[in-house]
């Protein structure tokens, strides 16, 4: 399929293998339903227990043709507010207020077409969870690496990412005792989260710590798995879950009200959840590397995860290396 085909089309979501486990997948004609729905989206600031449901006719693609030019952008952000959110963060964990809080900032990406916009996110390869969605109401593309859950049979797994070096860091990134404490306070965070929906003793950490290397960066990832109580099903997982560990922070209520203190900007679709119902199972990606139609121009979400141990210099070139997904 020609990535051009989509630019006229009203309604879609276009979704990467991620989603699927090896396919990319088209539902088209994407309208909001009741109940039900083969796609689940939350932005970041609504409640995990109220998504929007969403359904269409269903395509399965054998690949993509990128025939639409990337757009060229120069993303920059105000470096020094930045910097002042992170000593106000560090100020705050030093008071015994929080461990840990998911920094964000919005980058202005300007007019743009979503189409070239895609295609920029897909030029160094198509990422993990890599979606384009379109509504009447809500338009986003992402090139998320993040797997949110998934949910299999009775089994669930979550993998929080926390901790980020540039493309060739990752023996620096294996080192860093500040990043490995940064992803372990996650990784607890989101076991806990999952203990609640879990038969008793049987959440565990599968990995509590591996690299995963993008074209642009190397992340940190763990791995969690339970299994789900009887009658508990995908909303619950999504209702307990959102918003993600890993783009809040710990502990999680105390990190989301600082998150509300220093951001002045709504999220929106970046950092929310989107989940594909497969017939087999379910597939949430955390809506990171995710830029989001506001009027006639599009944001791109940045952030990182800011602990005592930060420093305001190193959290900054971290998000410049986050924009490396635009590069």
């Amino acid at each position: 399929m020609k990535l051009s085909a989509l630019v006229d089309h009203r309604s879609f979501a276009l979704l990467g293998p991620g989603f699927t486990g090896g396919r990319w997948l088209l539902i088209d004609e994407l309208r909001v339903v009741p109940r039900g729905g083969r796609l689940l989206y939350v932005p970041y600031e609504s409640r995990g227990d109220a998504p929007v449901r969403l359904d269409g006719r269903i395509i399965e693609l054998d690949a993509i043709d990128i025939d639409v030019d990337p757009c060229h952008i120069l993303p920059t952000f105000d470096e020094d507010m930045y910097a002042h959110g992170v000593e106000d963060i560090r100020s705050s964990i030093a008071a015994g207020d929080v461990y840990q809080v998911n920094l964000t900032t919005r980058v202005d990406l300007g007019v743009v077409s979503a189409a070239s916009l895609f295609a920029r996110l897909l030029a160094q390869g198509s990422p993990r969870f890599a979606a384009w969605v379109r509504t009447d109401d809500v338009e986003f593309v992402s090139a998320s690496p993040e797997l949110f859950f998934r949910v299999e049979g009775r089994t669930v797994t979550a993998e929080p990412m926390k901790g980020t070096a540039g493309v060739d860091g990752g023996a620096a990134l294996a080192a860093s005792g500040k990043d490995d404490a940064e992803l372990a306070m996650i990784t607890d965070l989101m076991r806990n989260d999952l203990t609640r929906l879990c038969v008793a003793r049987s959440v565990r950490v599968v990995s509590e710590r591996r690299l995963m290397q993008l074209p642009y960066a190397v992340q940190a990832v763990s791995e969690v798995q339970g299994t789900l109580d009887e009658g508990v099903g995908v909303e619950a997982v999504l209702a307990a879950l959102h918003p993600g560990g890993s783009i809040t922070g710990a502990p999680k209520e105390a990190a989301v009200e600082r998150i509300a203190q220093l951001e002045s900007d709504a999220r929106e679709a970046y950092c929310g959840a989107l989940a594909f119902v497969g017939d087999r199972a379910t597939v949430a990606s955390m809506l990171i590397r995710t830029a989001f139609r506001r009027g006639d121009r599009f944001l791109f979400g940045v952030g990182a995860g800011i602990t005592w141990a930060s420093e305001a210099a190193s959290e900054v070139a971290e998000l410049h290396t986050k924009l490396g997904a635009l590069r």
